[in-house]
């Protein structure tokens, strides 16, 4: 049997891999607080930090519509619900409330998954592709939440978080740069690597400094 995440050869019943769950596990403990984070990067230039969150809860526009849909419905907030409710259902409860605020919404659809990780890492049908989905989403916040000024794509990070959970956050080239440096696992990785990854083709193990 295999990881319905990443294909891994498990050695016992289950839908995920050690390193999948974990990353699952992971990535929805940071997600309310990555919501958050959003906020400050509503306004254009506000990724450089020009102002609390506070001032920006009223944002003037011009807005980031980016940015904004990530924390509008159909963005952060109705993935995990929906995941939740998926669950839920699998398990044969009824769907989850759907109350409050969207932080709140966010924060307790992402609880409730983790609540149940041992659950879905072991047991649910949809695991994998839930697995895929949050490491995407993950992906993608964390791209509007860096800071620095994208000069060049070079693709995403083939760090191995382990159990062959893949980093995958976006990686790119600091201005006057000749290394690439993960913001989230912070992986080195030499100019000799740049076209393996960003062709989609990962570099073999230990290409990564």
């Amino acid at each position: 049997m295999n990881c319905t995440a990443c294909t891994t050869p498990l050695d016992h019943a289950a839908q995920l891999c050690d390193g999948c769950d974990r990353g699952l596990d992971t990535r929805l403990g940071e997600l309310p607080a990555q919501y958050l984070l959003l906020a400050e990067h509503l306004r254009p230039g506000a990724a450089r930090g020009d102002g609390p969150v506070a001032l920006v809860r009223e944002a003037p526009l011009p807005v980031r519509e980016d940015v904004l849909d990530m924390r509008a419905a159909g963005g952060i907030v109705t993935v995990l619900e929906e995941w939740r409710a998926a669950m839920q259902d699998a398990r044969g409860w009824g769907p989850p409330a759907r109350s409050g605020t969207v932080e709140r919404r966010v924060r307790d659809a992402a609880r409730g998954l983790r609540m149940n990780i041992e659950w879905i890492a072991a047991e649910f049908a949809g695991a994998g592709d839930m697995a895929r989905e949050i490491r995407a989403l993950s992906g993608q916040v964390n791209a509007l939440l860096d800071p620095a000024p994208p000069t060049l794509s070079v693709g995403t990070c083939a760090a191995d978080l382990g159990g062959g959970d893949i980093c995958d956050a976006p990686l790119r080239v600091p201005a006057g740069s000749t290394t690439v440096r993960c913001r989230r696992c912070r992986t080195e990785y030499p100019p000799s690597t740049w076209l393996t990854l960003a062709t989609g083709t990962w570099a073999p193990a230990g290409a990564a400094a």
